[in-house]
């Protein structure tokens, strides 16, 4: 049995709840004086029951020989003790009953209960030494033998915690207590038959008011001593044990859930969602099923019923705050992004310093176009969290979206001042240069990012793209290399050297291999597909080519690069009138309209027969996959 079980069985022992009063032997407790002390805590402090006071006539010396004042201090401080230990005040309760024992050494309650307090202050040393005391006093009393088993127990005293139970069952064979002790202790000994044994015992006890735990328990040990595999009929008597718990007390949610995640280990989700569900339907909803439910309903993605027993365990504790952040997390997921931000900001009003909340937050705000509440979020996140950098990056994002640029722009150069580590930083940075076209600036700023990270393909190919854009051919073949040394299949810098390559009448063999081969790790990408066309149109394969071409506008069918190179394909292949219709597409669904104008100048060429197919100089216009250096 996993000694977490074991742990219950020890806190009943250690904090054993004793009834009697100060003075006398234990069998005489009962007629325990102290019943008719009935002031209150405070009025005790202030002054004390008549029967305390020093009879007339006698001087204190008198007096304090005197065996009714003796018994009346000591049910005085033990009135006081008593009072303490149930207000939680253990020290005050300990010296109470410490001054109990000045005025009655010989009271085996009293020492019980000092141990009890004791346990409570962790004191377990103390605790065994008052405990033993109690039992010279009075060898028969069963809960000092129950207190020491416990904190033996607490000790890996295992032993002598069974002697101490042992002894229980000599005193009191009728003992529900000390059997249940036993069988927990057997079971952390690994004797599970004999642990088994008392379990079943217990639970055909006819006095026993709780057989629902033996029979809980025993499924418990069955599974221990099974191991990490059980086999199907130690399952079956598993399930038949837990069964028998829930049959005895149909309300026992700890045989439920055990019964539910034994179906669970073995494969049965069905089985154990309708274990759970029965709890749920039959009983007050419990947040411990609850919590099991919700699991699997999200594991199968059905988010209504995960939210609804997610609601139950916030009912059972308001205060949870991973409870809410679930609910929270389920509202998006649900795209309910006007009540996911009310839960988000009231959980930032319980917890203002959860940064992971904020940046939630600031998400959902950034879905729902709130750009200004959102970034008031991101920029609220501090250098020391770990969601910083992604706070960053959608706050200068979001800047971008209101085209705000120098905003941007800043919020990056503020994040690689504060975390000049993140590779991603110098990255985006570059993007939006690259968006106001300052390609100088950029490839600067790129030079010393790739100085300080050599070994990042991602910046080293940003380097090469914006070298690109300011026409450096040999710079951006030098460094593209480098990006396909460093990763032999970065599919972008394939496809932009076999471009460059093609583009200069440089290698064309080898720029056939790079597009082929960044075909082969991404067949389905328009844009690469236009580059393996083009190279094959700059060998003189135009077939070929136009294969490839039509294809890659299949794919793309809005991009005019594409559209305008398969029209020169069909031009070069004497098809005008399909040149002219792809020439057409191209500048219809192009954006900048002087390249559009230099499109239409080719249909106009054909028309007047003075268009030469397979001179493409006019064109000025690069392949698709360099126009988006994103692909």
């Amino acid at each position: 049995m996993p000694g977490k079980y074991h742990n219950q069985f020890l806190t009943l022992a250690a904090l054993f709840t004793f009834s009697a009063c100060a003075t006398t032997t234990h069998e005489q407790a009962t007629q325990s004086e102290a019943s008719i002390f009935h002031e209150s805590a405070a009025d005790i402090a202030d002054h004390s029951p008549k029967a305390m006071w020093i009879p007339e006539g006698k001087t204190t010396a008198e007096a304090a020989s005197n065996e009714s004042y003796q018994r009346s201090q000591a049910d005085y401080h033990f009135t006081l003790a008593d009072t303490y230990g149930a207000e939680g005040n253990t020290a005050r309760a300990i010296e109470e009953y410490k001054l109990v024992l000045v005025y009655d050494a010989k009271s085996p309650v009293v020492r019980l209960r000092l141990a009890a307090e004791y346990v409570k202050q962790g004191m377990v040393n103390e605790a065994i030494e008052q405990g033993k005391v109690a039992l010279a006093l009075d060898p028969q009393m069963s809960d000092a033998h129950l207190l020491l088993g416990g904190l033996y127990s607490a000790m890996k005293m295992y032993e002598d915690a069974l002697s101490s139970y042992y002894e229980v069952l000599k005193i009191n064979p009728e003992s529900i207590e000390a059997p249940l002790f036993i069988g927990a202790l057997l079971a952390e000994l690994k004797r599970y038959d004999e642990s088994i044994r008392y379990f079943e015992k217990l639970s055909q006890n006819p006095k026993n008011k709780s057989p629902h735990l033996a029979q809980f328990y025993i499924g418990r040990i069955l599974l221990e001593q099974a191991g990490e595999r059980p086999s199907a009929k130690v399952v079956a008597k598993v399930e038949a044990a837990f069964k028998r718990s829930i049959k005895t007390k149909p309300g026992f949610v700890d045989a439920y859930l055990a019964l539910g995640q034994l179906y669970e280990n073995n494969g049965k989700k069905d089985l154990a969602v309708a274990t759970y569900r029965s709890y749920q339907e039959k009983n007050e909803p419990d947040a411990s099923v609850a919590e099991n439910l919700a699991r699997i309903y999200l594991e199968d993605e059905d988010m209504d019923k995960a939210y609804q027993q997610y609601e139950i365990m916030e009912a059972a504790d308001s205060t949870n705050l991973n409870v809410k952040v679930k609910i929270a997390f389920i509202l998006i997921e649900q795209k309910k992004y006007a009540e996911a931000t009310e839960k988000l900001e009231d959980i930032l009003g319980r917890a203002p310093y959860s940064d992971k909340i904020r940046f939630y937050l600031g998400a959902v705000y950034e879905e729902t176009k709130d750009f200004s509440n959102a970034i008031a979020q991101f920029r609220l996140i501090p250098v020391s969290s770990s969601y910083y950098v992604e706070s960053i990056v959608h706050t200068a994002y979001l800047y971008k979206m209101k085209n705000d640029y120098v905003h941007a722009i800043e919020s990056v150069q503020v994040g690689i001042k504060n975390k000049a580590d993140q590779p991603q930083l110098y990255a985006l940075y570059a993007s939006f240069l690259d968006d106001q076209k300052q390609y100088q600036e950029a490839v600067d700023m790129l030079s010393k990012a790739v100085y300080k990270f050599p070994k990042h393909a991602q910046l080293n190919f940003f380097l090469g793209s914006m070298q690109d854009r300011l026409g450096k051919t040999d710079e951006v073949i030098s460094t593209m290399k480098k990006v396909l040394e460093i990763d032999a299949n970065h599919i972008q810098a394939l496809n932009y050297l076999a471009y460059t390559y093609a583009d200069h009448n440089l290698n064309l063999d080898d720029a056939e291999k790079l597009a082929t081969h960044a075909i082969e790790l991404q067949p389905n990408d328009g844009f690469i597909m236009d580059t393996l066309g083009w190279i094959q149109f700059k060998i003189g394969r135009t077939s070929d080519a136009i294969k490839t071409l039509e294809a890659a506008y299949k794919m793309q069918p809005t991009e005019s690069v594409i559209a305008e190179h398969l029209g020169d394909a069909y031009y070069k292949y004497q098809l005008p009138e399909k040149a002219k219709k792809m020439y057409l597409r191209a500048s219809e669904v192009e954006s900048n309209l002087d390249v559009a104008r230099k499109i239409r100048a080719k249909i106009v060429s054909i028309d007047q027969q003075n268009f030469n197919a397979g001179d493409t100089r006019g064109s000025e216009r690069l392949p698709a996959s360099k126009e988006d250096s994103s692909h």
